[in-house]
């Protein structure tokens, strides 16, 4: 019931977030969104800001976890790429409340040093840990591409992996905007992946 609970607050408030921006958003909006009191929101987490990094360590926790547990059935980069790239589709472009994420995973995040609650400072940690551990997983995967050939070695695995992720950010949140405002942007989730899936294949020495 307890996490049932907490569970609902995180939802409630990634659709806040998203829908209001984080600066805008109140716990009060949030905790009504969830359907419970406001006093019992913040017996689960200190102020919005907790909410934020929970919010945030949670995707980072989820998508590292499915990659180390899929990875192992993949052998080659190539198909370990995809598998990481699915990943990312399965937990951001799959429904309405998948969207709302991508919204919220671009909040930008106070310094670690401007945070002065000791609890919320390591669940900070924690995210920078966990996102470095996800850079890492792609990073190898690009350098082990590049020496058995398959990937190009005309940019460092470091600067593929941010050209690749983050046209792929700027991809999947346009179907957040396309799907909260409903304005057209031209292009569909089907869109989406096939531009994923190019995106990757524009690394490999020789095309498929």
């Amino acid at each position: 019931m307890e996490d049932d609970k907490k569970h609902r607050i995180l939802e409630s408030a990634t659709k806040v977030f998203a829908e209001k921006g984080y600066q805008y958003a109140t716990i009060s909006e949030i905790a009504k969104e969830a359907g419970i009191s406001t006093g019992l929101t913040y017996s689960y987490f200190a102020n919005k800001l907790d909410v934020l990094l929970s919010i945030i360590l949670i995707f980072l926790e989820t998508i590292n976890s499915r990659n180390k547990k899929s990875l192992t059935a993949a052998v080659a980069p190539l198909d370990k790429l995809y598998t990481v790239m699915h990943n990312f589709e399965d937990l951001l472009i799959k429904d309405m409340k998948a969207l709302y994420l991508v919204k919220v995973l671009n909040e930008a995040l106070p310094h670690i040093v401007m945070i002065k609650d000791k609890k919320l400072q390591e669940k900070r940690k924690k995210i920078i840990l966990e996102n470095k551990s996800l850079i890492k997983t792609i990073d190898d995967i690009l350098a082990h591409g590049q020496k058995k050939g398959v990937f190009s070695k005309t940019l460092k695995p470091s600067v593929q992996r941010q050209v690749l992720c983050g046209a792929i950010e700027r991809v999947i949140y346009g179907l957040f905007f396309t799907t909260y405002s409903g304005e057209d942007i031209g292009y569909s989730t089907n869109d989406a992946h096939e531009a994923i899936i190019q995106l990757i294949d524009s690394f490999i020495c020789t095309k498929r």
